[in-house]
């Protein structure tokens, strides 16, 4: 409860670039794929605010656990019950612009260049996809400034890197 799952695909090269082959300046292979999981913990509504157990970021460990009212972790935290662990994790105070910058604009700036990319966000209803990856959804959000990663939501980030 209370977060919302973004996967993505880092850029993997379209066919013609896998012919050329050769590894990037820093060693790795440029034909790699990879996929990155993140999370972004959105604020606790009235409701659940009143459970017992509630889940927590954990940015130290880029993990999410279940904890109790007071933040403490319940006792007998084992993976993959009440403490996951993922690839970037976003507290409840995170902005839609660092999510971007750290899951998102490096895809962007690959499918600029030739490269194939894929973000999208997972999970359940009212846990917060749509306002990650749109924002309020408005013609004002998507028409900020460049300069401003605060306007509007991921989609409308990666439009202004792309057309910008």
């Amino acid at each position: 409860r209370g977060g919302t799952r973004e996967m993505k695909t880092t850029p993997t090269p379209s066919k013609a670039e896998e012919t050329t082959g050769g590894g990037g300046p820093d060693g790795k292979n440029k034909n790699e794929e990879g996929i990155l999981v993140a999370i972004r913990m959105r604020p606790l509504n009235d409701r659940e605010s009143q459970n017992t157990r509630v889940w927590k970021v954990l940015q130290k460990h880029s993990g999410v656990a279940q904890c109790t009212a007071e933040g403490k972790p319940v006792p007998g935290r084992q993976a993959g019950q009440n403490f996951f662990r993922y690839d970037r994790v976003f507290g409840e105070r995170s902005t839609t612009g660092q999510v971007y910058s750290e899951t998102s604009g490096e895809i962007v700036g690959g499918v600029c260049g030739g490269l194939n990319g894929t973000i999208f966000a997972y999970g359940q209803t009212s846990s917060g996809k749509t306002f990650t990856m749109q924002g309020s959804g408005s013609i004002e959000d998507g028409a900020a400034p460049a300069s401003s990663l605060e306007g509007g939501g991921i989609v409308h980030m990666a439009a202004r890197d792309i057309f910008g």
